[in-house]
């Protein structure tokens, strides 16, 4: 089982049916908002829906393919992060994230990430992260920058958002780069 404390208000863990009924109402009551950016929105439309995907990343987990974790914020979930897959022979994930609306603006997406990396390169030994985001979603675009990935691109009409494409960016990070970025912070003198 996968679990992860960031602080003392904030852990990860592995998404299980035991989350499917909050994380359908949170999904619910961020509808709108998520549907903006995000496609998958659209096919949850019941609680069954939810419990589907809990059970596929359940499964994910257990094939060793990725992880799909709830963020928790004060014993509430706040969102999702997830490992899309793992690609174990060239040492690549890339992982996707979403908050609830009453989540946003507390810095649980980008200490979540944090985790995620060091997860991905410290346990798993991966080589790389990507993320990618629509050219027009700012707010998840600015997490990767601030966090010290390289925008590698462009990529045009690369998802179907309901009734349109939309072009993303996609965001690189490297073990090696990540390593340089952790040791630069910890060499840093506050005064």
């Amino acid at each position: 089982m996968f679990k992860y404390d960031i602080n003392k208000n904030t852990h990860l863990k592995l998404l299980d049916l035991s989350d499917v009924d909050e994380l359908f109402a949170l999904t619910d009551r961020s509808r709108d908002t998520l549907r903006e950016w995000l496609p998958f929105v659209y096919a949850v439309k019941t609680v069954e829906d939810t419990e589907q995907f809990v059970r596929d990343a359940m499964q994910q987990y257990a094939d060793n393919n990725g992880i799909q974790a709830g963020i928790y914020y004060e014993g509430k979930l706040a969102g999702v992060i997830g490992y899309h897959q793992v690609n174990w022979q060239h040492k690549w994930t890339s992982i996707g994230y979403w908050l609830g609306n009453e989540f946003v603006g507390k810095g649980l997406v980008t200490n979540s990430m944090k985790a995620f990396i060091d997860y991905a390169f410290s346990y798993l030994k991966l080589n790389r992260i990507e993320v990618r985001v629509a050219v027009g979603n700012i707010r998840s675009r600015t997490i990767p920058k601030v966090l010290g990935f390289n925008e590698e691109g462009r990529l045009r009409d690369a998802e179907w958002l309901y009734d349109h494409h939309v072009d993303q960016v996609v965001y690189g990070l490297t073990a090696v780069e990540w390593k340089k970025i952790k040791t630069a912070k910890e060499d840093t003198v506050v005064l």
